[in-house]
């Protein structure tokens, strides 16, 4: 009878703690939103395929970094974002963390992401 009463628990409960459950820290972004950021701050770096080709970026030491690459592939979403928030020490990759807002960001991430494939 007690494993009736703790299964009628668990059932009853789990609901409830699956919306108790805090929201991602970083909502998923739209690539469509993102493509125009993209264009206006990454492009000149990054080029317009992410290929780091843009005008500076093929001048940069290193040089910026090719979205399309392996190495590049391999690099988690969050792994994006942080580099993209705080810049990344030896390169001209700055911080762009409250240049963008949380969402813009989202989008521009989930653009370079599209970029990937």
């Amino acid at each position: 009878m007690k494993s009736v009463y703790a299964m009628m628990l668990v059932t009853g409960l789990l609901p409830v703690l699956v919306l108790l459950q805090p929201a991602s820290p970083h909502a998923a972004g739209d690539s469509t939103k993102g493509k125009p950021i993209y264009e206006k701050y990454c492009t000149a770096c990054h080029g317009p395929q992410g290929k780091g080709d843009g005008p500076a970026g093929k001048m940069l030491k290193p040089p910026a970094a090719d979205f399309t690459r392996d190495t590049s592939k391999k690099k988690s979403e969050a792994n994006l974002r942080e580099i993209a928030e705080n810049g990344k020490p030896g390169t001209a990759m700055g911080p762009w963390k409250g240049q963008l807002s949380q969402t813009e960001m989202s989008d521009v991430i989930e653009y370079v992401m599209a970029l990937r494939k």
